[in-house]
């Protein structure tokens, strides 16, 4: 499991809980469906096991470490978390300059074999074009290319994924369907939100769905 999670409950003013005594695990290699009504807690669950909520009773465990024990930097070494907002998954100026951030910060070579990979992952999802140009005069839709051209260079963590192609064209998703069919060939998994479930069916390995508080496996 990539994720044990135990008896988790979470409120965020400490009355009105959005989830009561969770017991689920998440298995590495599995590409997982999280499913829910607009306001059940699916992102506050993705914020969770990011470590970005802090404020949760019972314990979640990421490849044998208790969560709330490891560093920011820590989680980032093992999961990588593709938030729902385009702008929120930012970090530089321009796409390439997030690319080349994302290099550095994982610590990943420096050099040609650096900038050859940069290139490869704004390639996948055309943005060679609008590479340079400054993400304010960007749209929603290039914005998030840039978080998913990321992921390429995080390509053996786990991968949380909120709604990762809203605002994308249907090639572009088509593109995204086949980087994580081949991710599941390879036994690499990911948590995944979104709207156009009908499209990653033929991928999901497990389905959750949040009711009433608790998330349940579904068949």
């Amino acid at each position: 499991m990539i994720y044990q999670i135990d008896q988790l409950s979470f409120s965020y003013d400490g009355i009105n809980m959005i989830f009561e005594d969770i017991n689920i695990g998440l298995p590495h290699d599995n590409i997982t469906l999280l499913d829910g009504v607009n306001g059940s807690g699916k992102t506050t669950f993705c914020r969770l096991l990011s470590g970005l909520e802090k404020g949760y009773s019972g314990k979640i465990v990421l490849n044998d470490n208790i969560l709330s024990s490891l560093s920011t930097s820590q989680v980032a070494n093992e999961v990588t978390y593709i938030k729902q907002e385009p702008s929120a998954n930012v970090v530089a100026v321009t796409p390439d300059e997030d690319i080349s951030v994302w290099q550095h910060k994982f610590k990943q070579k420096i050099g040609d074999d650096a900038i050859s990979r940069r290139e490869k992952a704004l390639k996948e999802f055309n943005m060679i074009t609008f590479k340079d140009q400054p993400f304010w005069e960007l749209s929603g839709g290039q914005i998030k290319r840039s978080g998913l051209a990321a992921l390429l260079l995080n390509y053996d963590k786990y991968w949380i994924l909120d709604e990762p192609v809203t605002g994308l064209d249907e090639k572009l998703v088509d593109i995204f369907v086949t980087i994580l069919q081949k991710r599941k060939e390879e036994g690499k998994g990911a948590l995944l939100i979104t709207h156009q479930q009908q499209k990653f069916k033929p991928l999901i390995d497990s389905f959750l769905k949040i009711e009433n508080k608790k998330i349940l496996m579904k068949t």
